[in-house]
């Protein structure tokens, strides 16, 4: 169904379908032309100007395509320049939200949008063209394609076809990082945008490199000025979305296992090898990686639980402090086999202390800016050191290595919790320079409060395990909610035609209107008003008096479609069938939920809508960003409920605080209820993790432990 067009929308009606074919004719003989023709470019400026807003008409487009408007297109984009060039890149934007428009697309044309992002100054080439990327990006998972097709599909779509230009403009990343502190808006908006859509859609085998070339470029100090920038809300939740993907992309990372056959993993560890310098002082007992601090002589073993994430993180401290590196082997190998801080195991500790703090492991969501996360090399580096001086300041044996891990997460947590800490360098004084004994005081403290429990490893992961039980619960929950239905204020337009029609006796007996965009059905509800596009033309806004109008909404059985009827009464509490309710929103249809209020209105009725009650607002929009559901919550408990119904529902997530605080306390409550048990029955809880004893002899490399 074609969104409706208001009189404000164009200047006037979209073409014929002769008139289309025209203009496709006109586009290709224009394209075709020489360039020097100051005629002819006129007559493709206008054209292509035309087509911005012609192409927004789904049944224009349809056959614009259809005659070939695709090819002629991208044939001018390759010759013009130009605001003709920006005319016809923003006339491709809006053609590529037809699925139709993919199967003419070609490797080459997705070569060219990316030299003109890389190669273009102005800023209204630039815009387009960097969301014609976006859209290629985020196409491999949004359109399902055929495996016939796959290899075709991948040179088009998806992050293989942007990577695949990368290859070609090296440059394209770096510049799109630079335009992150653009004074255009829109332009930065839609820079960080395709590097969140990289950061999140990159596959496994391009990963590492593409964050090696965001971290080279400075990505993350040019979002930290715009953290510092105080963004509007729609850059705010761009930026919140770049730092859970940096995080999604470390989770991967850190499940990915080290493997000696990979080129670069085996460069990473020679290079910590060779900056250690060690080779030719002997140490009894030890040879080569253990000499490191690595407690078995392939060293890849050790990265279980930090993964490829770990040698990373290892690898860069080791790279950036060469000298202190050399220097705390050094001092270590000359110790005694007992009072070793051994480097390897503190720096795959000092990772899962880290990314145990940021939930890495757990499903993190970015809900507040968290400046320090972008630090996480630094932070790395500086915990590290504090391990080592913990670790002499204590006259630690290796045997005391969990002690020592508990006050560095001690000291870590007060930290990154301290509202005094707001950047890296704070950060490194507090941890660097808090005295070993105010250290260990707190921790005492911490004992006696049984905090030490609660962070242990058995016990984060019962934490882990209760929170996904939790969470299915709310899920049911909350969609539980949707199946019985609530009421809900009209949207306003709905309230509008009504009191029109009132005013003016117009009437019939047809159902209520329906505002929004992608919802179908009659209602056969007791209403008077009737569907009619102009319904308030010819009646002044003094005289309207609205009566308040109401919509109830049920999820089908199926959970696939969204039920609703309008109605002058607010009664009975809880309709129980699917009679009254004829309108139908299908759900598949729905891609985001996001909040939603409409303009302001001089229906004075309206204004029995509190403000807080519109902020409580919010639609099921579809990929084209139509809204096909709004609800008007009366209050934070109702929004709450259907906002994260619809939530989980779309496998979503959660996203209101309400629903994290609820989801939070049964967790909670779980894990009081668990350690009472095993209080009751006086089992001890284990520190650190637990390590496996030995292989039986005579088993063979084929035994192992399971986790049961």
């Amino acid at each position: 169904m074609s969104v409706p067009r208001s009189s404000h929308d164009f200047d006037a009606a979209a073409p014929s379908p002769i008139e289309a074919e025209q203009l496709v004719k006109r586009m290709s003989m224009n394209g075709s032309l020489d360039e020097t023709s100051a005629k002819d470019d006129k007559v493709l400026k206008i054209a292509t100007f035309s087509l911005q807003k012609y192409l927004k008409e789904p049944d224009f487009a349809a056959e614009f395509l259809e005659r070939g408007g695709l090819e002629s297109l991208c044939d001018i984009i390759n010759k013009v320049s130009g605001n003709t060039l920006a005319y016809a890149l923003n006339s491709f934007t809006s053609l590529m939200d037809h699925d139709a428009s993919w199967k003419s697309l070609t490797p080459e044309f997705v070569e060219t949008v990316a030299h003109i992002v890389a190669s273009e100054t102005l800023v209204t080439i630039c815009r387009p063209a960097t969301a014609i990327l976006i859209k290629v990006v985020c196409a491999g998972r949004m359109m399902p394609f055929t495996p016939s097709a796959a290899t075709q599909n991948e040179a088009v779509m998806g992050y293989p076809a942007i990577h695949r230009v990368l290859q070609q403009e090296p440059e394209l990343l770096s510049l799109l990082i630079q335009r992150l502190q653009s004074p255009d808006y829109v332009l930065c908006l839609n820079s960080l945008t395709l590097l969140t859509s990289m950061l999140k859609y990159v596959t496994d085998d391009h990963r590492s490199e593409l964050l090696e070339g965001i971290d080279n470029s400075n990505a993350r100090k040019s979002v930290l000025r715009i953290m510092d920038n105080h963004p509007p809300e729609e850059l705010k939740e761009q930026v919140l979305e770049f730092q859970s993907a940096l995080i999604h992309n470390a989770d991967r990372r850190r499940k990915t296992q080290i493997s000696i056959y990979n080129p670069r993993h085996a460069k990473m560890l020679n290079n910590i090898w060779e900056v250690a310098n060690v080779q030719d002082i002997p140490v009894p007992g030890a040879k080569k990686w253990r000499k490191l601090g690595f407690s078995a002589k392939v060293p890849h073993r050790e990265f279980g639980r930090a993964g490829v994430f770990g040698l990373e993180r290892m690898h860069t401290f080791v790279m950036q402090h060469k000298d202190l590196f050399a220097k705390m082997i050094l001092e270590q190998i000359h110790r005694p086999d007992g009072r070793r801080c051994q480097f390897a195991k503190v720096s795959i500790e000092v990772t899962d202390l880290l990314c145990s703090y940021w939930n890495v492991s757990t499903g993190y969501t970015a809900a507040t800016f968290e400046p320090l996360l972008f630090h996480f090399e630094h932070v790395h580096a500086t915990t590290l050191q504090l391990f080592f001086r913990l670790f002499q300041d204590m006259e630690a044996t290796t045997t005391d290595f969990p002690k020592v891990s508990a006050l560095v997460r001690s000291q870590l947590r007060a930290t990154l919790k301290s509202d005094g800490v707001k950047d890296i360098f704070e950060f490194d004084r507090i941890m660097l320079n808090t005295p070993y004994t105010v250290i260990r005081d707190r921790r005492l403290k911490e004992l006696e409060w049984a905090d030490d429990l609660l962070g242990r490893e058995a016990i984060r992961n019962l934490r882990g395990r209760l929170n996904r039980q939790s969470y299915d619960f709310v899920k049911r929950q909350r969609i539980s909610c949707l199946l019985q239905g609530a009421w809900f204020p009209c949207p306003q337009n709905n309230q509008r035609m009504v009191a029109a029609f009132t005013n003016g006796s117009t009437s019939t007996g047809v159902g209520s209107v329906n505002g929004i965009s992608g919802a179908t059905g009659n209602n056969n509800s007791s209403n008077s008003s009737t569907n009619a596009p102009g319904s308030s033309t010819g009646v002044s806004n003094s005289s309207l008096s609205v009566p308040r109008r109401w919509r109830y909404y049920k999820l089908s059985p199926s959970k696939k479609t969204l039920q609703y009827g309008d109605f002058n009464e607010k009664f009975p509490p809880v309709i129980k069938s699917f009679d009254k309710l004829t309108n139908k929103v299908d759900l598949t249809q729905a891609s985001e939920i996001k909040p939603y209020r409409r303009k302001a209105s001089n229906v004075a009725s309206l204004s029995t809508l509190s403000d807080s009650t519109t902020t409580l607002s919010f639609a099921l929009f579809s990929e084209d960003h139509v809204p096909l559901a709004e609800f008007i919550c009366t209050s934070s408990a109702q929004a709450s409920e259907w906002k994260d119904g619809f939530s989980m529902l779309l496998d979503k997530g959660i996203t209101s605080k309400d629903t994290a605080e609820y989801l939070h306390s049964l967790t909670e409550i779980g894990v009081k209820v668990k350690l009472l048990q095993i209080a009751g029955d006086r089992i001890e809880v284990p520190h650190g993790q637990i390590e496996p004893p030995p292989v039986p002899a005579g088993l063979g490399t084929g035994f192992f432990y399971g986790n049961g």
